[in-house]
């Protein structure tokens, strides 16, 4: 008896040790149009701890700790998008390559950060696990001189 109660607790940590508690979700990022965001990274932070998901053509993403989509732990997350402003050239009156580059921003800049976002999400293991966003186009894409 005392051997098959020392098996069953080997396996229980087994078990234990290979459950991670992370929560697989994933979800789209639309404007109100219903046009998906073709590229960037959803963040989800909680604290000094950040989480990324990719967004591929389709708005599509998958957060995950070490890689997309193999999740996150439950908890209560800020939800910010990075990697979300594309560059390019501005060719000279001739069109050719000129000193400039046009910043070509894709989401209105509050959602660039956790603190003004206003995209919040709280993680729990018998939540939904599907999490759909909706943001805003940005006011006006920047350019900056790019060499001297």
């Amino acid at each position: 008896m005392k051997k098959i109660l020392l098996y069953f607790f080997i396996f229980v940590s087994i078990l234990c040790v290979g459950c991670s508690g992370k929560i697989k979700i994933s979800g789209h990022v639309t404007f109100s149009d219903g046009e998906a965001l073709d590229f960037g990274e959803v963040c989800f932070t909680e604290g000094n701890k950040t989480f990324f998901g990719r967004v591929n053509e389709k708005g599509y993403y998958a957060p995950g700790e070490f890689q997309d989509g193999d999740g996150i732990p439950p908890g209560t997350y800020n939800v910010w998008l990075s990697r979300t402003v594309l560059s390019e050239m501005i060719p000279d009156k001739h069109g050719s390559e000129s000193d400039e580059v046009r910043q070509i921003e894709r989401v209105d800049k509050k959602y660039t950060a956790p603190e003004t976002s206003g995209l919040v999400l709280e993680v729990k293991h018998v939540s939904t696990k599907n999490f759909d966003f909706t943001v805003e186009r940005p006011q006006n894409t920047t350019s900056k001189q790019l060499r001297n």
